[in-house]
């Protein structure tokens, strides 16, 4: 388990962003938590240095997004990385369908025995480059495709918007420049048949860090 004070800090983090969380959701954190260490030593997963860090920067920083996500909806986190924001979404929310689309093998490898490890149902791993399966089968499909580092926003507007269904929406995590990077890239992102659907600015619980969400919507 995680340590005591990790637990609390976990706990009325995500109360803070109105998540009530239970203990076995906690349990399964603790089991991220474990594995994110263990891997990261082989792989370089994540460049933080102590527990502290990964709750606040990671865990509850990819739960800042739940609010935004329908009952039931069909989402590819695009670059997944260590599994941020899809597999924390994923404990907190079994309504969710969740596709983890990761281009790095290493990182595939690791996110599969994640899934085995936390024994989650209704989320899996797709390699994207695997030439056994077809890539375009995943485009038009996903309510929602949501990126927490996956380039700039028009980068992550031109590889996301093929995943969506029509009225879907793109939900970029993004750092305190995220407005400003919105005003720039719009215009070019209108053209492609996006509007802008929501811009909310928050902060992470204990840090006070600012995040930044848009969402752009298909059609």
């Amino acid at each position: 388990m995680i340590q005591s004070k990790l637990t609390s800090l976990l706990i009325d983090g995500a109360a803070e962003l109105g998540i009530l969380l239970t203990k076995e959701q906690v349990i399964c954190f603790s089991k991220y938590l474990t594995e994110l260490k263990v891997w990261t030593n082989r792989l370089n997963l994540i460049s933080r240095s102590t527990d502290r860090e990964i709750i606040l920067k990671d865990f509850l920083d990819s739960l800042t997004v739940e609010k935004h996500l329908p009952l039931g909806a069909y989402i590819m986190d695009l670059g997944s990385g260590a599994g941020f924001p899809g597999v924390p979404v994923k404990i907190i929310r079994p309504d969710l369908r969740v596709v983890l689309f990761e281009a790095t093998r290493k990182k595939v490898y690791f996110l599969k025995n994640l899934l085995r490890t936390l024994n989650l149902e209704g989320i899996e791993v797709q390699w994207s480059a695997d030439k056994n399966k077809i890539v375009e089968d995943l485009f038009g499909v996903f309510d929602l495709v949501i990126s927490r580092a996956f380039g700039s926003l028009l980068k992550f507007a031109k590889v996301g918007l093929p995943f969506l269904t029509w009225g879907g929406i793109l939900l970029a995590m993004k750092g305190k420049k995220g407005g400003e990077e919105l005003e720039k890239d719009l215009p070019f992102m209108e053209k492609m048949g996006l509007k802008l659907a929501f811009f909310q600015r928050l902060r992470l619980p204990s840090l006070g860090h600012e995040r930044i969400l848009i969402g752009l919507k298909k059609g």
